[in-house]
């Protein structure tokens, strides 16, 4: 019985992170108008975030802090987040690399009549190895919870590179693109 239960568990658990969803690369969206901005000598550019089909609407104006050290440009969707009136999440990801790599995250939330919402900012900084790094999580994902969206430290196994738990930094209640702020007071443990 105790071994049949366990197994009972053990299936719930896999069903569980096995139908959460994650962040897929995406040529839904591109960049267009690159132009300096700033000092010459600062290496600094503008660029417009727009949709692939329809370059007429602009859905952010982004920044690149140095042309000469951006590794990587990632465009990524969360397709049907789990937040009232939100279609899918778009998370652009500038990738710089010097004596440490860092990464500018930017999340944008898509409601049903194409409107945008951003998120602030998120900034990570990887020297050696990384053993923690912040992301959004939303409800539809591994350690989401219903109507929120949780601003997490990701805190990872020295040996794997797996998940070893969840610091909650904040958590954001979403009412249909109004934010409700809870400042965090416990952790999620995987």
């Amino acid at each position: 019985m105790k071994s049949s239960i366990l197994l009972f568990l053990f299936l719930l658990l896999a069903f569980f992170f096995g139908n959460a969803q994650e962040f897929t690369l995406t040529e839904k969206y591109t960049f267009v108008n690159q132009r300096t901005w700033g000092p010459e000598e600062e290496d600094r550019s503008l660029v417009d975030l727009v949709g692939s089909e329809d370059s007429s609407t602009i859905v952010a104006t982004l920044g690149i802090t140095s042309m000469e050290l951006l590794e990587d440009v990632r465009i990524a969707v969360l397709p049907n987040p789990g937040l009232e009136a939100v279609k899918e999440v778009v998370k652009v990801t500038f990738e710089y690399i010097a004596c440490c790599a860092n990464t500018e995250t930017y999340y944008f939330l898509v409601d049903h009549d194409n409107q945008y919402t951003a998120l602030p900012k998120i900034d990570n900084l990887y020297c050696d190895t990384a053993e923690s790094d912040e992301h959004y999580v939303f409800p539809s994902q591994a350690f989401g919870k219903e109507g929120i969206i949780v601003r997490a430290e990701l805190r990872y196994s020295a040996t794997n590179g797996s998940i070893k738990n969840i610091h909650v930094l904040q958590s954001h209640v979403w009412n249909d693109d109004d934010f409700e702020y809870q400042d965090a007071i416990t952790a999620i443990e995987p």
